[in-house]
């Protein structure tokens, strides 16, 4: 496990390959941990594919449906043409690798917990996830990314009133030549430990 830490980063080009869903549910699995009561996790997960990338995009962008954007497009103005705009920046962002994680946050109003500790408890999910992914030979891109429409995208996802995404982990493999083939051979991470 300290070997797959130290030698997980993250890549800058994913291909659109993707964990079978089998693999995908394991990993996950392991991250969440044993179940040592009845609590649930603070945090869960919503898969979108490649196929579902341009749901997502539209979702992104404030529209409840997906722009046709094959034929002639009508002039447009205004927060409609913002709107068109948004889904064609979205697009590629949501066609990130093979598959997007939004990682959802969970806030139980009838823990003892404050809710800021909570979601500092689901934030933390992510570097797990990372590395796990890391370990079974996939690579990783974290994004966060603020909606034109917070509305439409909690309808996309079906979020409850207490919960909120913290951001999106894209999976695939790294894309050849964009990251160095064997982290192995990297220099460690400068670090200042003090000790008192």
């Amino acid at each position: 496990m300290l070997r797959v830490l130290a030698q997980r980063r993250p890549a800058s080009v994913l291909t659109q390959e993707a964990p079978k869903r089998p693999e995908l549910e394991t990993v996950l699995r392991a991250v969440a941990g044993a179940r040592f009561d009845e609590s649930l996790p603070s945090w869960r997960v919503a898969v979108t594919n490649r196929q579902a990338a341009s749901d997502l995009a539209a979702a992104m962008a404030g529209l409840t449906s997906v722009p046709n954007m094959d034929g002639p497009i009508p002039r447009l103005k205004g927060k409609k043409i913002r709107r068109l705009a948004a889904y064609r920046g979205s697009l590629q962002w949501a066609s990130t690798g093979g598959v997007g994680l939004a990682i959802i946050f969970r806030f139980n109003p009838e823990s003892e917990t404050p809710k800021k500790v909570q979601r500092f408890d689901a934030y933390s999910i992510r570097g797990l996830l990372e590395a796990a992914f890391y370990a079974q030979g996939w690579a990783t891109i974290w994004s966060r990314r603020s909606p034109s429409d917070d509305q439409v995208l909690r309808e996309f996802y079906r979020l409850s009133d207490n919960e909120e995404i913290l951001g999106w982990l894209f999976v695939g493999r790294p894309a050849h030549n964009s990251v160095p083939d064997r982290a192995i051979n990297l220099p460690p991470q400068d670090l200042e430990i003090t000790y008192i």
